[in-house]
């Protein structure tokens, strides 16, 4: 019995000293180490926004009239590749010499003045063709017909230099304002309408209170002169007794310094001004019969600069250009002119639109974005998304051969 306990005290002695041995063997558990305490961390947040990048577009459409002072083209804006469409050269050949390099009028070759019909299929030729006395130009005017490559010459109204004429929506007629000399004063005299070929000048009725300008309606027999508020007329190519028109809103003492019609015929958007304060503008939009007239905007605006209202082809937007008086024949002084300052306007909203400084608007593309021309020397074009400013990438080839302002950018129908 003796022996059996002692073999059993044994066996747990050896038990127990192997157990001792496995967990001194056994590594310690790793213990983690403290944590470290990073010092704190500056951000830096960059406010700088990037340059837009130019908006690819598979093609421009349509194509681009431009004039380069000698010739009139027609330009592909992604080829490069230019159509003569009117060269002034051939037309002193077959018209009239130009002699404003002669004149009093201009003291320098000029280029004539070319302006096209709405179908683009005639043209408005307006050559310094002769000199009176005091080598002052007297004006006269073609209507070019293109396919026929034939002018028509326009009548000049009795003791007249020139008429300022402009093109019906029709292409069939223009009517304009003749002026003259009264020895060494200019004036303006009455409105005339003449057929695009030449014949049956009508005299309209006296230009009063200087207001020379006039906007055809969407009716190719009638005009509008722009003059007060008050004395605001539908005038009649064929002599109807003339109608009044009530611009309810306005006040009756502002001039129409500009009008034109939308796209789709539906509204009208005019700018008045008035003799105090001299240098505000006020834009309006009305139906195309001016009635609900409402004011889109106003801002201040030198006055010597005349006005000329453009329309996007979607009818969303109107672009102001303002330009000087650059009617030389006036005799007024041009120097010490600022660059013009063009307005944007956002018809659906009446809000009025920041445009880049750094640059001319032109008008419109097709896809109703703007054109731009660089102010630097050498020129060049940009083209815009309105409001928003975002470039739209332009062809290489077109960047050489528009350095200015087009005459007109036609759609591809």
């Amino acid at each position: 019995m003796k022996t059996k306990t002692k073999v059993i005290y044994i066996l747990a002695i050896l038990g127990l000293s192997l157990a001792c041995s496995v967990a001194q063997s056994t590594p310690p558990a790793a213990t983690e180490a403290p944590a470290t305490i990073s010092p704190p961390v500056t951000i830096v947040i960059v406010t700088n926004t990037p340059t837009p990048q130019p908006t690819p577009k598979p093609g421009l459409p349509g194509s681009v009239i431009y004039d380069d002072g000698n010739n009139i083209l027609n330009i592909d804006p992604n080829t490069g590749e230019s159509t003569l469409l009117i060269s002034r050269k051939t037309l002193e050949e077959t018209l009239a010499s130009d002699r404003s390099a002669d004149s009093y009028t201009y003291g320098e070759k000029h280029p004539f003045a070319v302006s096209f019909s709405p179908d683009l299929s005639k043209a408005l030729i307006t050559i310094c063709a002769d000199l009176d006395a005091r080598y002052r130009c007297l004006f006269s005017d073609f209507v070019y017909t293109l396919d026929t490559q034939e002018g028509d010459k326009l009548p000049v109204p009795p003791d007249a230099y020139g008429v300022y004429w402009k093109w019906s929506p029709d292409g069939s007629k223009l009517a304009g304002a003749a002026w003259s000399y009264d020895r060494a004063i200019y004036y303006t005299t009455a409105f005339f309408a003449v057929n695009a070929d030449g014949t049956n000048l009508t005299p309209l009725e006296p230009v009063v209170n200087d207001r020379w300008q006039l906007a055809w309606d969407l009716n190719s027999d009638i005009v509008h002169p722009l003059s007060y508020a008050m004395n605001f007329q539908s005038v009649f190519v064929d002599r109807s007794e003339p109608q009044d028109i009530s611009l309810t809103g306005v006040d009756g003492n502002d001039r129409i310094e500009c009008l034109s019609f939308s796209p789709d015929g539906n509204k009208v958007v005019f700018a008045t001004r008035r003799n105090n304060p001299k240098n505000r503008e006020w834009v309006y939009i009305a139906n195309s019969d001016f009635t609900e007239t409402r004011e889109l905007t106003e801002y201040d605006l030198d006055p010597r600069y005349f006005c000329k209202v453009d329309w996007s082809p979607d009818g969303r937007f109107v672009h102001l250009r303002y330009e000087y008086d650059t009617r030389v024949e006036t005799g007024e002084d041009k120097g010490g002119i600022e660059p013009r300052t063009d307005k944007l306007i956002n018809v659906d909203t009446s809000t009025l639109l920041d445009t880049p400084r750094n640059l001319l608007l032109c008008g419109w593309t097709p896809d109703n974005d703007l054109v731009y021309e660089t102010k630097t020397q050498d020129g060049g074009v940009q083209i815009l998304t309105p409001g928003m400013n975002n470039p739209i990438e332009i062809p290489e080839a077109m960047q050489p051969a528009v350095l200015h302002c087009p005459v007109l950018w036609m759609n591809d129908q």
